[in-house]
């Protein structure tokens, strides 16, 4: 066991946590928190040198640090500086995720290299090209053909043009979903939000294998956490992100047992 100072981003220090501990179960390990009041300190058990090869992947984690409880030692640190050059937005009609954000979710699916990686409202894509990042295979999934051109012609991607709530991928396939589902009134479909997050709640289920996780940002005025508890699913971990002006989101993990 090694004690950690972790530095990370304040405003989303609750998923920070959440993130090093994906990070730390794809690294075989696992860490107990002793301290949040200011940056993250960690006991860490697990093989420290398999948690600074994955560890390069975080979205909000800065450095990290080896204390014992005297000194400390430098063991990593990260070049954050990608994460600031998409910010959410718009692009055309579709809405863009942040880009830090998008890649948080993808660590928060446990999405492992070569596994099969979902998500079943790829939008503008960036959520599916932070899982190609990470050496996932992906399946991007939506009812609008417009939005699959970004995952055309990549051999580590399929582009599904496809209902989410009724799609052709087999039971129990998938390792790990993560996606930015719509949060305001589909353009083309006439499902409302109530409906479009249970039916969501019960494909993820579905195609989902048994120990995956599903990672996904949520709207605060919509309330799906029953829909997803009462499906058979484990809330892991909650946490909020503000967007902009009144705008805050929920961030939600669950695993399928």
């Amino acid at each position: 066991m090694v004690r950690l100072r972790v530095e990370v981003s304040q405003d989303l220090k609750a998923l920070a946590y959440g993130e090093l501990e994906a990070i730390a179960e794809l690294s075989g390990g696992y860490p107990d928190l002793i301290d949040d009041s200011r940056d993250l300190v960690v006991d860490y058990r697990g093989d420290l040198e398999a948690l600074k090869r994955r560890i390069c992947r975080a979205a909000l984690i800065k450095r990290v640090f080896i204390s014992n409880g005297i000194s400390e030692e430098p063991l990593i640190e990260l070049d954050r500086s990608r994460y600031r050059v998409l910010k959410r937005g718009r692009q055309g009609d579709a809405a863009v995720i942040d880009l830090h954000i998008a890649r948080l979710l993808v660590n928060l699916a446990r999405t492992e290299e070569d596994g099969v990686f979902l998500d079943p409202f790829v939008g503008t894509g960036v959520i599916a090209q932070e899982a190609m990042l990470v050496g996932a295979y992906v399946i991007g999934m939506d009812i609008n053909p417009k939005y699959l051109g970004s995952l055309n012609n990549n051999v580590h991607a399929d582009s599904v043009n496809s209902d989410s709530l009724l799609s052709p991928i087999k039971d129990g396939s998938i390792h790990a979903i993560a996606t930015d589902p719509p949060y305001n009134r589909l353009s083309i479909s006439d499902v409302d939000l109530d409906s479009l997050y249970r039916g969501f709640a019960k494909e993820a289920f579905r195609v989902l294998r048994n120990g995956g996780y599903v990672a996904f940002s949520h709207p605060t005025y919509v309330d799906s956490l029953d829909w997803f508890l009462n499906i058979g699913f484990e809330l892991v971990i909650s946490g909020l992100q503000y967007v902009h002006g009144g705008l805050t989101r929920l961030i939600y993990v669950f695993k399928k047992p």
